[in-house]
């Protein structure tokens, strides 16, 4: 049984996808206003399309009013520290929720943001490199035209390069050009998915069963057991009710679950005896009119901070998801 095929692969130099993804790589604020000012007036001056958006810190939102002149009221200035909250599923779902409310009724709409990097952990910044990968995935296809900012004066070496595999055309002062490194975003996104840790010998679990609501509860339960306030615990447990609910559409009712806390984390991990996830976006796709398996995932993405998912090459091998957010204790 394998489910979640993800999209057909391509290595890096091959054609783009129908998305225009475009990276604006800049390191001067005279580059930045270069690429971005001609990007937004494309968007002001589109026929039936509402007034671009774009995202960046407070300095450079500045720095474009100046240089956009009246033309400035057309533009929907966002801050990025408010923007790029949270985890990359919930800037996903911010930026979806955008889209569908402010975009033209054929989906046409300039979009350009600056993701923040600075205080972001090792553990953070694959997560939110494999989320511009994402953005690929999602909008291929579709009409919005979107442009990710890069500063090289802020941006860690490493996060720039990954630009350059994640969006299918890089965008400067002299137009797009497609990118010769760009990655599928499957590819990219499965790429340095080593084995998850062990759980840790102090590590409690419960099996399934046939019984979801066993899952819902044990971990809820935990969570208060461990000082997490009551209301954050109730919603981790409904986050991994969301993985639950996934298991037993593919058949994997009587899966395991194993728990475990630091001082500040808290770890439920979901293993199934068999089946494959082959994936790597599964949980990212908002829910829509018609009810899908893995729509309980959105919401397990939405609450947890990290959602890691690890398959074997072989069915009878069983896959794992597991699920960890902060600690959140109550008063």
């Amino acid at each position: 049984m394998e489910h979640g095929e993800p999209t057909p692969t391509t290595a890096p130099g091959t054609p783009v996808p129908a998305v225009k993804h475009h990276a604006g790589i800049h390191s001067s604020d005279e580059e930045f206003l270069a690429v971005v000012v001609p990007f937004l007036r494309e968007g002001i001056v589109a026929e039936d399309e509402p007034d671009p958006v774009v995202i960046t810190t407070a300095r450079k939102l500045d720095l474009l009013r100046r240089a956009l002149g009246p033309d400035a009221r057309r533009v929907d200035f966002r801050d990025s520290a408010r923007w790029y909250r949270g985890s990359p599923a919930n800037s996903m779902a911010t930026a979806l929720d955008y889209y569908v409310t402010h975009a033209s009724p054929e989906g046409r709409l300039h979009m350009t943001g600056e993701p923040v990097w600075e205080g972001r952990s090792p553990r953070q910044i694959p997560e939110w490199k494999r989320y511009e990968a994402l953005a690929t995935e999602l909008f291929t296809g579709a009409p919005p035209d979107l442009m990710c900012l890069y500063d090289t004066r802020t941006a860690p070496p490493d996060v720039v390069d990954a630009a350059r595999h994640t969006h299918p055309t890089e965008r400067d002062r002299h137009g797009v050009r497609p990118s010769p490194l760009f990655t599928a975003p499957a590819v990219y996104a499965a790429q340095g998915l080593g084995p998850l840790p062990a759980p840790p010998p102090d590590a409690v679990g419960v099996g399934l069963d046939g019984d979801l609501t066993v899952g819902q509860r044990f971990a809820a339960a935990q969570a208060r057991a461990r000082g997490m306030a009551p209301d954050e615990a109730a919603r981790f447990g409904q986050a991994v009710s969301g993985a639950t609910r996934y298991a037993a559409s593919q058949g994997c009712d009587r899966a395991h679950l194993r728990l475990w806390s630091t001082r500040q984390r808290i770890i439920c991990e979901l293993r199934t005896p068999r089946g494959r996830i082959t994936d790597p976006f599964l949980g990212f796709w908002p829910p829509g009119a018609e009810v899908r398996p893995e729509d309980g995932l959105w919401h397990t993405r939405q609450v947890c901070e990290f959602v890691d998912m690890r398959s074997g090459d072989h069915e009878r091998e069983g896959w794992t998801i597991r699920m960890e957010t902060a600690l959140v204790t109550a008063g």
